[in-house]
């Protein structure tokens, strides 16, 4: 019984442990104009669970290794 218990806690660990451990960090604006991040799996995931996204912000993953990706410019957006 102890063997199957610990069977089923490793095979539960294994199969959480890589959607925890791909996730990326993702920037949005929020309803008051301020840049924030917020880690996820995937970049709709991190539009659904984002706190307090402002309407027609999207999201930009800031974990892109590509060279010619271009930083997040500024701490905040005005008109939000």
């Amino acid at each position: 019984m102890k063997t199957l218990l610990l069977g089923s806690l490793a095979m539960a660990a294994a199969v959480v442990a890589p959607a925890v451990s791909f996730a990326d960090t993702f920037a949005y604006v929020n309803t008051s104009g301020d840049v924030q991040t917020m880690d996820a799996t995937t970049a709709n995931q991190a539009i659904l669970t984002a706190p307090n996204i402002a309407t027609h912000s999207g999201v930009m993953d800031l974990n892109v290794s590509n060279s010619t990706a271009n930083p997040v410019a500024g701490q905040s957006v005005g008109g939000v």
